[in-house]
C-alpha cells in the first residue's frame, strides 16, 4: 500500500483505502453544477481534463453539508469524486487533489483515500502592513494571494495609512509609490476569483501622523505642535491622531467616498487604535469632565454611522475598548472588534472571554513576530498563535486575523514571515498544530515545489535567535533594538543587566552558522530570492549584536553598516516592494549608525 500524502493544512480526517488509482493521461471529468465552474477552472489545465459525458473519471458533485467550505474527496480504483455544498468547497478540495497529483511519489499510482475536510474557524485572514515603508508590488501581492488560497485562507486585509492616492492629497503619498483605484480593483477580482475576500482597511483615528505632519491637515490634529508621553514612551513634534470633533468625521468621509467603492467587500476595518494623545489636546477638557472611554466610544459611534451609511459593516481594533471592558455592552451588534495581541503570554483567553459575553461578532489578531526585527521571533509568534487559535475556538469568535506589520522602518525580511502564516493557517482551519518537520516540509513543497529542499528550515533557524541568547524583549528582538532604542540610555541599562557578552556571543555564533549552511546550499532561481532575503536579515542581526556586544565591552566605535550591506538591502527590497518608502527605511538604517557614532564620541 502507498503511505498517504502529506497534505498541508492537514485535513480533519483522512482514511487510506486499500487499493491504487492508475494515473491516465488526462482526466476525464463531469461537473454536476453549472456553478462549480468558477472553482474548476483554475485547475483543468493543471490536471490535464477534459469534459466526459459518459463514465468521467473525475466526478465533481453537490453535497448537503452544511459548511460551504467542506469537501469530500474519495480516490478509488476506478474514480475520484469530489462532493460540496458550494463552489468555495469544491475550490478547496481542488486545492488538496493538486496537491496529491503533485507528489513525485504518485508518478504512476495514487493512493486510495477518503477525506471529510471543514474548517475550525469560519474566517481565516492575513493583514500586511503597506504604510511603513514597504508596499508590495503587484506581482509580490498576487504571488501571496495564490498561496494564501492554496494554504485556505478566506480573507486578506492591506493595512493603509496613506498608501492609496487619494486624488486631492498627493503631498501625503506622492513619495509612496501608493495603490490607485484601478489597482485596488484589479487585486480585489483576483482575490475574489481565489474566493478570498479583500476587506478595505484604511486607519481613520489613530495612526494619522503621515497626514498630520503636513501643515494643510494639522489643524485636524488632537496635538498639532506634537506631544510627549512616558509609557510607552514616545516624543512627536507632529500629532498622530484626529479630533474627535465633525469636522475630522467629515474629512474621513470624504476619504470613504473615493476608497471604499474600489473594494467589494461588504466589510470595512477603520482602525481606530493607539490614539496616543487623546485628552492631551483638544480634547482634553472633554476627556477631564467625561472619561477617555466615552470620548473614544462616542467618536467610534459617529464613524460606525459613517461605515453604514456606505453600506459597509465596521470592523475596528479592540485596544482601547479594552481598557474598560465592560463598555463592550455599548456597543451595537453591527460594530465588530478585532482583539489583537503579539507576545507569547498575551490575555486572548480573557478577552475573548469578555467580547464573546457581549454577543458581538469579533476576531483575534495574533502576529508574525517579525517586524521590529531582521531574523524573526519563532518561538514567541507559535506560543501567540497557538493561544489565539484555541481562544478563538473556545469562545466562538469569528475567526482569526494574522498581523504581518512594519513598523520602524519594515527591515524584516519578507520571507520569514512564512512559517507564522504557515502555521496559522494550520491552526485556524484544523485547530491543531503539527510536528514541525512537516511544517518545514510543508512550507519546501508549497513555497519551492521541492519537499526535499530543507531551505525553509533556514526560516526557522533564524527566528530561533533571541531564544538562543534568552531575550524577550515586549515587540522586538535584541538586534534590532540595540540599533533603534527609543532611549539609549535605559536601553544600556537594561542591557548590562539582562545580558552578558558570552549570550551575545552565542547568538553571533547561531548566526555564524546559518550563514556558513547556507552559503553551501545548492539554489535553484527559485530559491534564489528567499536566501538572498535570509542573508540580508542574517548581516542586519550581525551588526546589531555586534554594536550590543560594543556597549557591554564600552567600545566606541559600533558596528558599520557598510556599503556593501545597504546595496544588497536596496537589492533585496526592489525583488517585492515598490521603490516608494525605501530611501526613508534606509535613512532610518543609517541614522540609527549615526546617532551611535556621535553618541560614542561624546
Amino acid at each position: 500500500m502507498l503511505d498517504a500524502p502529506l497534505i498541508f493544512p492537514e485535513p480533519q480526517e483522512l482514511e487510506s483505502r486499500e487499493g491504487a488509482f492508475k494515473r491516465p493521461v488526462s482526466l476525464t471529468y463531469r461537473l454536476e453544477k453549472p456553478e462549480f465552474e468558477k472553482a474548476f477552472r483554475f485547475f483543468a489545465s493543471e490536471f490535464d481534463c477534459i469534459w466526459c459525458s459518459h463514465t468521467p473519471i473525475l466526478k465533481i458533485s453537490k453535497s448537503d453539508h452544511t459548511s460551504a467550505e467542506a469537501y469530500h474527496l474519495r480516490i478509488k480504483t476506478s474514480e475520484i469524486s469530489l462532493q460540496a455544498n458550494q463552489a468555495v468547497g469544491i475550490f478547496r478540495g481542488l486545492h488538496t487533489l493538486s496537491k496529491i497529483l503533485k507528489c513525485p511519489d504518485y508518478a504512476q499510482f495514487i493512493p486510495c483515500l477518503e477525506i471529510n475536510d471543514f474548517p475550525i474557524l469560519p474566517k481565516r485572514g492575513f493583514m500586511i502592513d503597506v504604510s511603513r515603508c514597504k508596499v508590495p508590488t503587484m506581482l509580490a501581492l498576487f504571488e501571496l494571494i495564490n498561496l494564501l488560497a492554496e494554504l485556505h485562507f478566506n480573507e486578506l486585509q492591506l493595512y493603509v495609512e496613506h498608501t492609496f492616492a487619494f486624488a486631492k492629497h498627493d503631498l501625503v503619498w506622492k513619495d509612496s509609490s501608493p495603490f490607485t483605484g484601478e489597482e485596488i480593483r484589479e487585486i480585489d477580482q483576483y482575490c475574489q476569483d481565489r474566493f478570498i475576500e479583500l476587506i478595505p482597511n484604511l486607519n481613520s483615528f489613530g495612526h494619522f501622523e503621515r497626514w498630520l505632519k503636513h501643515e494643510p491637515y494639522k489643524h485636524l490634529a488632537e496635538c498639532p505642535d506634537g506631544f510627549r508621553r512616558e509609557e510607552p514612551f514616545m516624543e512627536k513634534s507632529h500629532g498622530t491622531t484626529l479630533k474627535p470633533n465633525q469636522p475630522s468625521l467629515d474629512f474621513i468621509n470624504s476619504l470613504y467616498q473615493e476608497y471604499l467603492p474600489h473594494f467589494s467587500s461588504l466589510q470595512f476595518n477603520v482602525g481606530m487604535d493607539e490614539p496616543w494623545e487623546l485628552g492631551q489636546g483638544w480634547s482634553q477638557s472633554e476627556v477631564k469632565r467625561r472619561g477617555k472611554d466615552r470620548v473614544y466610544l462616542d467618536h467610534l459611534d459617529q464613524v460606525r454611522q459613517l461605515v453604514e451609511k456606505h453600506g459597509k459593516q465596521m470592523q475596528f481594533w479592540a485596544d482601547v475598548l479594552l481598557e474598560k471592558p465592560g463598555n463592550a455592552k455599548l456597543l451595537p451588534s453591527s460594530a465588530s472588534p478585532i482583539i489583537w495581541g503579539y507576545e507569547a503570554d498575551h490575555p486572548f483567553e480573557e478577552q475573548a472571554q469578555t467580547i464573546s459575553s457581549c454577543g458581538l461578532s469579533y476576531r483575534l489578531a495574533p502576529g508574525t513576530s517579525t517586524w521590529r526585527s531582521f531574523s524573526g521571533r519563532w518561538p514567541n509568534a507559535q506560543a501567540n498563535l497557538v493561544a489565539a487559535a484555541a481562544s478563538a475556538m473556545k469562545y466562538k469568535a469569528k475567526g482569526i486575523l494574522l498581523t504581518n506589520w512594519g513598523d520602524c522602518g519594515n527591515h524584516q525580511p519578507w520571507s520569514i514571515l512564512y512559517p507564522p502564516l504557515f502555521l496559522c493557517a494550520q491552526l485556524a482551519w484544523k485547530g491543531s498544530a503539527l510536528a514541525q518537520k512537516n511544517l518545514v516540509v510543508s512550507m519546501d513543497k508549497m513555497l519551492f515545489e521541492e519537499e526535499q529542499s530543507g531551505l525553509s528550515s533556514f526560516f526557522i533557524e533564524l527566528g530561533l535567535l533571541d531564544q538562543v541568547m534568552n531575550s524577550n524583549i515586549h515587540n522586538a528582538s535584541l538586534a534590532w533594538m540595540s540599533l533603534f532604542p527609543s532611549q539609549p540610555e535605559i536601553f544600556l541599562q537594561y542591557l548590562q543587566k539582562n545580558f552578558s557578552i558570552e549570550k551575545i556571543n552565542a547568538g553571533i555564533q547561531h548566526l555564524e552558522q546559518i550563514k556558513n549552511k547556507l552559503s553551501v546550499f545548492s539554489h535553484s532561481p527559485k530559491t534564489l530570492v528567499f536566501k538572498k532575503e535570509i542573508s540580508a536579515g542574517i548581516e542586519l542581526s550581525l551588526v546589531g549584536l555586534i554594536h550590543a556586544k560594543n556597549l557591554l565591552q564600552g567600545r566606541r566605535n559600533p558596528a558599520p553598516i557598510t556599503d556593501q550591506i545597504i546595496e544588497r538591502y536596496r537589492d533585496v527590497w526592489l525583488i517585492r516592494a515598490r521603490p516608494g518608502g525605501l530611501e526613508e527605511s534606509l535613512s532610518l538604517l543609517n541614522s540609527a549608525i549615526k546617532r551611535i557614532s556621535i553618541r560614542n564620541q561624546n
